[in-house]
């Protein structure tokens, strides 16, 4: 049996905190057991969890919690790799905050809090999050995954209160599922927002638009047809114009060169990214950073 202690993760006693995404491709993870706690989000894939003997089934969208001491595992059952995010830290890095929860949400109180701050528990429930809340749970995620590996100024009280965030969210969403059917519920809508949302986030990755409709849960079809009619535009010009806007500000405030600005905001062909520019500013990337210097303009690429 391995036994991960908190000096194989951790960062440090003062900041007992990991997180990182993994992606697995067959039988992952054998049985195994640690001193920290663990929340679990299946971002991708589907499989099965080994919890203490006992098998349950896992897919993408689900959210658990295994407390310390308890032995599990993971295995692939799907055809495409499982990507988990896991948050790994001991109790005392939120204690006072997750005790003045447990006063207000039961759900952290009964599934999230409670394991956190007993030895035992058993492994009950697992939150299956709507493609909204998984939407939204990815997203402080990756915020929480960027703060930790850049470690910049503050980054600890930051990963602390996004990661109060998170258990705020779902403590929400267990009180929503109480009142109302579990098949309640896509608001497509706000699935839309959440893609405009992450492109923001995420502009200069290499992302495909497969990805995109695949993490909603959409055909290639009805993403596209539902993404044009709540943002107008198609969601490759929509990301376009994120990526030209970003190229904008790099433009007026920095020295570096176009091709390198171009890399920068997700353009590997300067060609495409020169035509790109000059659709939506009507102008050369040369010729607005002359302008912008000569005139001092700060206003955005839509003015010009």
């Amino acid at each position: 049996m391995i036994y991960y202690t908190k000096e194989h993760f951790l960062e440090s006693p003062d900041f007992p905190f990991h997180i990182a995404p993994y992606e697995f491709h067959s039988n992952a993870i054998a049985p195994h057991k640690h001193e920290f706690i663990e929340c679990v989000f299946v971002a991708e894939g589907e499989g099965e969890h080994i919890y203490q003997g006992e098998t349950y089934p896992i897919a993408r969208g689900d959210f658990f919690v295994i407390e310390p001491q308890a032995e599990h595992g993971y295995r692939v059952t799907g055809s495409v790799p499982m990507v988990v995010y896991n948050i790994l830290f001991l109790p005392e890095l939120l204690e006072v905050e997750l005790r003045q929860l447990s006063q207000v949400t039961p759900f952290i109180r009964f599934f999230y809090l409670e394991p956190m701050i007993r030895v035992s528990s058993e492994f009950q429930y697992h939150l299956k999050l709507t493609v909204n809340e998984g939407l939204e749970t990815k997203f402080v995620l990756d915020r929480i995954v960027g703060e930790y590996g850049k470690k910049e100024l503050g980054y600890r009280l930051c990963v602390k209160a996004m990661l109060m965030e998170l258990f705020i969210s779902l403590s929400r969403w267990y009180e929503k599922r109480v009142s109302e059917p579990l098949s309640a519920v896509r608001d497509e809508k706000s699935v839309m927002a959440w893609v405009c949302e992450f492109t923001k986030l995420h502009y200069a990755q290499p992302i495909m638009m497969e990805q995109i409709y695949q993490m909603c849960g959409m055909s290639a079809a009805a993403f596209t047809a539902k993404f044009k009619q709540y943002a107008g535009k198609t969601f490759m010009e929509y990301r376009n114009e994120v990526r030209i806007g970003m190229a904008c500000e790099l433009l007026r405030s920095s020295g570096d060169k176009i091709i390198h600005i171009a890399q920068e905001v997700g353009f590997n062909d300067l060609s495409h990214f020169n035509k790109a520019f000059k659709q939506l500013t009507g102008k050369t990337p040369g010729q607005y950073r002359s302008k912008a210097l000569t005139s001092g303009n700060r206003s955005s690429y839509h003015n010009y």
